[in-house]
């Protein structure tokens, strides 16, 4: 593995709203700006449809990633984009930022992680071995391969939901299963499906198994009340109950919260001089895409403002 000769003055580490934001930041600053990150846009490619994103009053993931994807490049010449992921960063010998990728190591004066978070796993038996197989993690990406099925839905809050309006106008029936007893989805998102003719919301209840043959043929569930078991014949199960921040990369180095996300102020500055983080590997309260792109921009300032303060 070669070590980079050039330094950079901000290596950002994500491609999603939180990283490409930084990354147009930093360029306007003129600054000399290494971005990697393996799937350009980030998860925003796994949205359905936003209605939220402030300028485009209807949009879809894949769409308003390719814009932000097409805006950073405008920047190519400032910017340099290495399609890859970072799998440690560590503080170098002469105070700059050294981060291992999969062919090389990079030097940086400054940090703006940004790395994002990945679904959490139900862990139940079944899950890995029909991964792909009839069990999914993105309906934006697997629903049209359920049209006229019977699919389920793990997980009540706004991913799960949009979910379930992406799937009640492909499959046959959609069941929608949560643990509490009301659903913490955005309300404007709810009244999307309840009372759908093919949507039935199952609460109360825990998933214990994924059944099949060769594909998924069922899930298994439990009643927390009775604890009754209970198997729906389903062809697809979507799991969406929550995502784990992509920290493992900088646990050694910065701080880190009880649910391993990186401790970062209001403008994204960390326990460690000169490394900023971002978006939702921080521990940010609203998991938002405007609100990513906010601390994005918010952490390349700081980013800027501390080499300034290094030069002087």
């Amino acid at each position: 593995m070669s070590k980079e000769n050039k330094l950079y003055d901000v290596a950002i580490v994500g491609y999603g709203p939180a990283g490409v934001t930084a990354g147009i930041y930093a360029a306007r600053k003129k600054l000399k700006v290494v971005l990697l990150g393996e799937f350009p846009g980030g998860e925003v490619r796994n949205s359905g449809d936003i209605e939220n994103w402030p300028g485009d009053g209807e949009t879809d993931g894949n769409t308003l990633a390719e814009k932000f994807v097409g805006h950073l490049k405008l920047h190519d010449d400032t910017v340099d984009i290495k399609q890859e992921l970072v799998s440690k960063i560590v503080e170098g010998e002469e105070g700059e930022f050294e981060l291992t990728s999969r062919d090389e190591v990079i030097r940086a004066r400054s940090v703006v992680y940004a790395a994002g978070r990945h679904p959490r796993k139900l862990g139940v038996p079944g899950e890995d071995q029909f991964k792909n197989l009839g069990v999914s993690y993105c309906a934006t990406c697997d629903a049209p391969l359920f049209g006229d099925k019977a699919v389920a839905v793990i997980g009540g809050g706004n991913t799960g939901a949009e979910a379930v309006i992406m799937l009640k106008n492909i499959a046959r029936k959609v069941y929608l299963l949560h643990i509490e007893d009301t659903l913490p989805a955005d309300p404007v998102l709810v009244e999307n499906f309840e009372g759908a003719d093919n949507v039935e919301i199952i609460y109360r209840v825990k998933t214990t198994e994924i059944k099949g043959d060769k594909m998924v043929t069922g899930l298994v569930y439990e009643e927390i009340k009775s604890g009754e078991a209970k198997t729906l014949e389903v062809q697809g199960v979507f799991v969406n109950i929550g995502a784990i921040p992509n920290s493992d990369p900088v646990k050694d180095l910065v701080e880190l919260d009880k649910y391993g996300a990186v401790k970062a102020d209001r403008y994204g500055q960390t326990n460690v001089e000169g490394f900023m983080a971002a978006g939702d590997v921080t521990d940010i309260r609203d998991a938002q895409i405007v609100v990513a792109a906010g601390q994005g921009s918010s952490a390349a300032l700081s980013a800027g403002n501390y080499l300034a303060r290094a030069e002087k």
